[in-house]
């Protein structure tokens, strides 16, 4: 974690740790592409990386619409290039867009304000202003506050303040402890591993740092298998004391729990789906 809030990117294809020892490549400018030593290349669109393992797989639910452009690099192109087309990016963001303020998003909009940066938002969509915003979407990322130029540190490419960042919630190509404030506001009911996914923004937090988690359970088989679901009270259990999530271990402990906040989408003229949602605070001890 640099002074400046900038943190740096690693290649999560190369990290891994042998005999004790965390093993990790910064990545380098290299054109349109970051590329690292291992010989992996990672796309750069509109000022945002693209830093997955499966590039072609995210290519295929949701890079087509940022290909349909003549500005984008040929070497971009190559990498992630795809006939699929997500209509429904059109959807989630009207959704968004058209959200009216609701007591999580004041909430939320009041908390991360108040942070300590650096903050990543882990699944963030269009995001806060301030934060590093990590989704696999990056319709949502473009469509959120402007991204700024990456910043190239004694070790490789790293990101300021306000960046956006494509890449995995399960394998998020940063160093632990990167950051001060993680925030995964509505993010474990809606992907594959939620288990996993909460362990890595555990592990992201810094030693004095805050964790914000936001649930609905509003889970779907689609996305989550049914045997990954869990409930509110297995959730603060995790955070309350028992320091494990099913199986992933966990440091940061409980500090404040917010009574349940509602968050209101629209999902047509004239339905809009509310959701309760459980709001939990942590800490990881300095």
């Amino acid at each position: 974690m640099a002074d400046d809030g900038a943190v740096a990117l690693v290649c999560p294809a190369c990290r891994r740790a042998e005999e004790g020892r965390l093993l990790y490549r910064g990545l380098a400018r290299d054109g349109a592409v970051l590329r690292c030593a291992c010989g992996r290349r990672y796309p750069v669109i509109d000022g945002v990386p693209v830093v997955l393992t499966e590039l072609r797989q995210w290519a295929e639910s949701e890079g087509a619409p940022a290909l349909r452009r003549r500005d984008i690099a040929d070497e971009v192109v190559d990498l992630v290039a795809t006939d699929t087309a997500t209509a429904r990016n059109q959807r989630l963001l009207r959704a968004y867009r058209e959200a009216p303020a609701s007591p999580l998003s004041g909430w939320v909009s009041s908390a991360l304000s108040g942070s300590t940066t650096p903050i990543l938002e882990i699944g963030a969509g269009i995001g806060h202003p301030g934060t590093i915003r990590l989704d696999l979407n990056l319709t949502l990322l473009l469509a959120g506050p402007p991204v700024p130029p990456l910043v190239d540190g004694p070790d490789g490419v790293m990101l300021a303040a306000g960046a956006a960042i494509v890449a995995d919630a399960t394998d998020p190509p940063f160093l632990a402890g990167s950051f001060a404030t993680v925030a995964v506001l509505n993010l474990l009911d809606s992907c594959r591993d939620p288990a996993l996914a909460l362990a890595q923004a555990d592990a992201l937090v810094g030693p004095g740092g805050k964790l914000v988690v936001a649930c609905a359970y509003a889970f779907s088989a689609e996305v989550t298998p049914e045997e990954s679901w869990f409930d509110e009270h297995e959730l603060l259990a995790a955070l309350a004391g028992n320091r494990t999530f099913r199986g992933h271990a966990l440091d940061c402990r409980l500090v404040a729990e917010p009574e349940d906040l509602d968050w209101e989408l629209p999902a047509g003229p004239r339905t809009r789906h509310v959701h309760r949602v459980q709001v939990l605070v942590a800490r990881r001890p300095g």
